[in-house]
């Protein structure tokens, strides 16, 4: 079985660094409505679990000012070297980036006012030792706060293009609901049982209903949908025939979904916040 290291320091996180800002802009304005339940001020620190290319650390940065101090930590090398790229280009004195596996991280020489994922903690290979080592990063009264996508059936973007790549590829084979992945944390019960059991408190978790552009027309769109969630992994072993044909089905059923924004297709989140016990 591949590790998530291996996975995100693969050939997905390389293409996931390819994609870094086309994903910022997919899913930045989610990363900041979660913020916005994460009460985060001036001079706070804050640790960004998860970080990817940097775009969710960023926009910490600019919440907490200068002030204040954000680190973000993520597995992925590719990702980071974006992220890395990225700050020494726009000089940002309160941001570094770390590559380290948050699960086993050592804390001793810090403590956080707040700890932040934008669509990270899904992807955790043992959750509870995940959450309690970052419950003991945070100083007392610390508070963490995080989003992650409810099912696929409440996510359009993901389902629509899925169900497209199903009429062409054989379905994948069944895997864990709970093995690491973005529909990992889709069940709330669970979500909550997790965080108990890392000793966090006063937990609350509330859906977040929004549409996400996924593209100006439907011919990009298409391509952004084949390149990244369910359908990427669908019909990555596909032929180019298969895979022209998806798109052009995918590209079609776009059509009916073109605002004057662009693509929009519905999403549904989880977001969740919990006090350190």
């Amino acid at each position: 079985m591949v590790t998530q290291s291996e996975y995100w320091n693969g050939n997905a996180g390389k293409k996931w660094a390819s994609l870094a800002n086309n994903q910022d802009t997919l899913l930045g304005k989610l990363g900041e409505v979660t913020m916005d339940s994460a009460g985060l001020s001036p001079g706070q620190t804050v640790l960004d679990i998860g970080c990817g290319s940097g775009g969710s650390t960023f926009e910490i940065s600019r919440r907490i000012g200068a002030d204040g101090t954000v680190w973000g930590v993520d597995i992925s090398k590719p990702m980071l070297d974006i992220a890395i790229a990225r700050l020494t280009n726009h000089d940002i004195g309160n941001v570094k980036f770390s590559e380290a596996d948050v699960t086993t991280l050592d804390f001793t020489n810090h403590s956080f006012d707040r700890a932040f994922s934008r669509f990270g903690v899904m992807f955790f290979e043992d959750p509870v030792a995940s959450f309690v080592n970052i419950a003991n990063s945070l100083k007392p009264n610390g508070k963490l706060a995080f989003c992650c996508w409810r099912s696929l059936s409440k996510n359009e973007w993901f389902e629509l293009p899925l169900n497209v790549g199903l009429k062409y590829c054989a379905p994948p084979n069944q895997v864990d609901p709970h093995a690491p992945g973005p529909m990992a944390f889709k069940d709330q019960d669970r979500i909550n049982g997790i965080l108990l059991a890392s000793g966090f408190t006063e937990i609350s978790i509330h859906d977040h209903e929004s549409k996400l552009v996924v593209g100006p027309t439907p011919k990009i769109a298409a391509s952004n949908l084949t390149d990244v969630g369910p359908l990427s992994r669908l019909v990555q072993n596909s032929d180019n025939h298969i895979k022209m044909l998806v798109q052009t089905e995918l590209e079609k059923q776009l059509m009916e979904h073109v605002t004057s924004r662009g693509v929009e297709l519905n999403s549904n989140i989880w977001i969740v916040t919990a006090n350190k016990g």
